[in-house]
């Protein structure tokens, strides 16, 4: 039996889907289609998926969205939704640079029960992202008796370096952690530098 997940001999690419009339201007911000949900990249036949992401984009941004729906208890803060997003999906480096995002969302904050979306450092980047101006984001999230739904909209002015025209890829990543469910990867797990190493992150074709 191999110590290495299977998903960790593939380099992956997945064409995303263009939807051009996002984000809403009024109730749910995105509304993505089945077509726009990400496959389980993780080739763990036995393994429980709770999360289900999707994943859309125009030339204004990007639009992400998240639904866990297998809890028995109340969402809290705790519940995070981290992104790495690289707009030019350089996979020749495994340190990030500029180009290099991450995101964690939160489909409830501390004080309020609002969506909250924070901008952080990535661990040994020769260099940082610029910091983004975060009220650009638009955040929509409903919480539910058997968990929620989080919709978030990343105009382009939020990713340094997205042009689809110029560069029509993206690497991309996400880790869920619930704390009463765990945590969920988009592909290999914590025994690999996925949250610093952009080589290990998955490409999104930007394709019309």
């Amino acid at each position: 039996m191999s110590i290495i997940p299977h998903s960790f001999y593939f380099r992956h690419a997945i064409t995303l889907q263009e939807v051009k009339k996002i984000p809403h201007q009024k109730g749910r911000l995105l509304k993505l289609p089945a077509a726009c949900t990400l496959p389980d990249l993780t080739f763990q036949q036995d393994a429980s998926k709770w999360g289900t992401v999707k994943l859309a984009w125009n030339n204004e941004g990007l639009g992400i969205s998240l639904k866990v729906d297998s809890k028995q208890h109340p969402t809290t803060p705790a519940e995070t939704f981290q992104v790495w997003i690289d707009t030019r999906d350089t996979k020749n480096i495994h340190r990030a640079n500029r180009y290099c995002h991450l995101f964690q969302f939160q489909s409830c904050g501390n004080t309020r029960k609002q969506p909250l979306c924070t901008q952080m450092t990535i661990n040994r980047a020769q260099s940082d992202a610029p910091q983004s101006d975060l009220s650009q984001v638009k955040l929509w999230s409903e919480l539910k008796n058997n968990g929620y739904e989080l919709e978030a909209w990343l105009p382009a002015e939020t990713l340094n370096g997205y042009d689809p025209a110029a560069y029509p890829q993206l690497g991309f990543y996400y880790k869920i952690f619930d704390s009463e469910l765990g945590e969920q990867f988009m592909t290999i797990n914590q025994e690999f530098p996925f949250g610093q190493d952009p080589s290990l992150w998955s490409t999104m074709r930007l394709e019309s």
